[in-house]
């Protein structure tokens, strides 16, 4: 099996892939460093069959596979993994696949298990590859356990460091009032963090009020599920409000930044009010309903664009190709390379980034340590 050893800048920053054997051993070159990981098993192949001059042979639907982790125990079982109305559960290892889906550029697949914040990843679907073969569409992905689920009466005001939930708001999936113990579970990521970008669903990027979709540099994320004594999920009241409160960050000084809400269906940020600076140099914020919460803040020039290609060290196109360029306090991701090996990213303008490559066929990832100068906004750099 071929795993990615190293990615290298050369020829007017071409990036090369180099593989190796497993077993024998891989070659370092200093200022990269790559990370991998093998699955349990590999559940890719062709759909076969008998096929005449009058019926064509079927069109094979693709599958998706993947791994999800703890963030700190390793593989995860029992989690709940969905695209649309296809779903299915990790096993003993955290392994699962998908089956039976439609070819999509951009598809959202959702994770739940309980006890955990829930996840979200945009991911391309391709039904068949080059060589004719079904493409697993390999993605990893880290959950993290809530940091603390206080329980309580839903008369009682609930109120801790980043939440204040008023008395008497929650309703049940009916929308009928509900009265009894409610536990809300509570996470605080801080996106500015590597850790905090692995766990940051969908994009860094959303919906603003206008309805314009714009990138954002995010500077906090809170999620805040409160289910009843069932473990069925919680709503506020039409009209009721609770109040986020987000960590003080030293390079904010604006009064004012805007809230944004992430809705699991679409995969997609929406902006949905804001938060203002306390003189401890928190933002506090009212939001109308639970779930998850950044504070961050749009950009308002036009992005930068990064085109590259990728090849392997035989000059072979790589395709189907995850890239990332990973700034300072954003994200942003081509979901898959041509057949080219051709990759395209919307960056932040003004800010420096770092690429990562992910293979899905491979399961591995390889970061380039070097780091790409700034794009001006509405700029195109092209290195091939």
């Amino acid at each position: 099996m071929n795993l990615i050893s190293k990615i290298k800048n050369i020829f007017a920053l071409t990036i090369v892939l180099f593989f190796f054997s497993a077993c024998g051993g891989s070659t370092s070159s200093s200022g990269y460093d790559t990370t991998g990981s093998t699955s349990g098993s590999d559940t890719t192949g062709s759909t076969s069959g008998s096929a005449s001059d009058t019926a064509p042979a079927p069109v094979a639907k693709a599958i998706h596979e993947g791994q999800v982790k703890d963030s700190s125990v390793g593989g995860l079982a029992n989690v709940k993994v969905s695209i649309g109305d296809t779903s299915t559960t990790t096993d003993a290892d955290g392994f699962y696949t998908l089956t039976d889906l439609d070819e999509a550029e951009e598809a959202v697949v959702n994770f739940e298990k309980e006890g955990y914040s829930p996840g979200s990843a945009l991911i391309q679907i391709k039904a068949r590859s080059g060589d004719g073969t079904v493409s697993s569409n390999y993605l990893e992905y880290t959950l993290t356990s809530y940091d603390y689920q206080p329980s309580y009466d839903s008369e009682t005001e609930a109120v801790g460091d980043n939440i204040e939930i008023p008395a008497d708001v929650y309703t049940d999936g009916s929308g009928a009032a509900y009265e009894g113990i409610v536990t809300t579970g509570v996470e605080i990521v801080d996106p500015t963090t590597e850790r905090g970008k692995v766990l940051f669903p969908g994009s860094f990027e959303g919906e603003n009020s206008n309805g314009e979709d714009v990138k954002f540099n995010a500077y906090g994320m809170i999620n805040i599920s409160p289910k009843d004594t069932k473990g069925k999920e919680l709503n506020f009241a039409d009209g009721a409000t609770a109040t986020l409160i987000f960590d003080a960050v030293d390079s904010l000084d604006e009064q004012i930044i805007p809230l944004w809400y992430y809705d699991y269906d679409q995969g997609k940020w929406i902006e949905d009010g804001y938060a203002e600076r306390q003189e401890d140099g928190t933002y506090k914020g009212e939001i109308s309903h639970p779930g998850t919460w950044s504070l961050s803040k749009p950009i308002e020039e036009a992005p930068g664009i990064y085109r590259g290609r990728i090849v392997y060290e035989n000059g072979k196109p790589a395709k189907d190709i995850r890239v990332s360029a990973v700034g300072d306090k954003w994200k942003s991701t081509d979901l898959s390379t041509d057949k080219d090996g051709v990759f395209e990213i919307e960056v932040v303008p003004g800010n420096s980034f770092q690429l990562k490559a992910y293979s899905y066929k491979d399961k591995y990832e390889a970061v380039y340590n070097g780091t790409i100068p700034a794009i001006a906004s509405g700029e195109i750099v092209e290195d091939r």
